[in-house]
């Protein structure tokens, strides 16, 4: 290779690179715009704009307001997957914590915006499964699995459906009333259903919100 040919193969590439903070004023500005307009209203353009960028910068990093409103969505995710105190009331604790604390209730705002869209957006239903429902009741499956093979809980116990109780009632809460549920929701859903569920005895709640 000539001296030329090496110094066009090592010269940087051109263009302007991405720049991380653009990309975080898009995902909050679509964050807002959704949840004050709803999914039908949000377009690629008003996210621009509430972003204070070109729209042309919003399209090549997302080709659609699905991609967008999904990865929006991703930033909002409790991180579940840490719960694991070594005792189940610890991990019930825990549980309570992040399924209302300020992110879960900023992504059920979301949920609320997007939920008429679903049954008519294929795109955005298949990653509401597969990106947070599903995962979700996975990561507390695992949870009560964990307590199943401490002793915490017998081998009767139906983990499955036990797992999917909290996240479906509190998103059935946010439906109902139109506001995300609360801590003291939280707490009943643990005390009076889940514990139950489990084999346990309810519990009184303990907080308010």
């Amino acid at each position: 290779m000539s001296t030329t040919d090496t110094a066009i193969a090592e010269e940087p590439s051109r263009g302007r690179p991405r720049d991380p903070s653009r990309d975080e004023a898009i995902i909050d500005a679509a964050i807002d715009v959704l949840v004050r307009d709803g999914y039908d209203r949000l377009s690629m353009e008003g996210v621009a704009t509430a972003a204070g960028v070109g729209k042309a910068t919003v399209y090549r990093r997302w080709s659609s307001k699905a991609e967008l409103v999904i990865d929006a969505m991703a930033t909002l995710k409790p991180a579940v997957d840490t719960i694991d105190t070594g005792s189940l009331d610890g991990d019930v604790e825990e549980l309570i914590a992040a399924s209302c604390s300020p992110k879960s209730q900023r992504l059920q705002q979301v949920m609320l915006s997007i939920c008429s869209a679903l049954p008519r957006e294929p795109e955005l239903l298949d990653a509401f499964k597969t990106r947070f429902t599903e995962p979700r009741i996975a990561l507390i499956s695992e949870m009560l699995e964990r307590a199943q093979r401490r002793g915490d809980l017998g081998p009767e116990i139906d983990v499955a459906m036990a797992a999917s109780l909290v996240p479906s009632l509190m998103l059935q809460r946010a439906l109902m009333t139109g506001k995300p549920a609360g801590r003291t929701y939280a707490e009943q859903v643990a005390g009076s259903v889940l514990l139950p569920v489990l084999g346990r005895p309810p519990r009184p709640i303990s907080t308010t919100d």
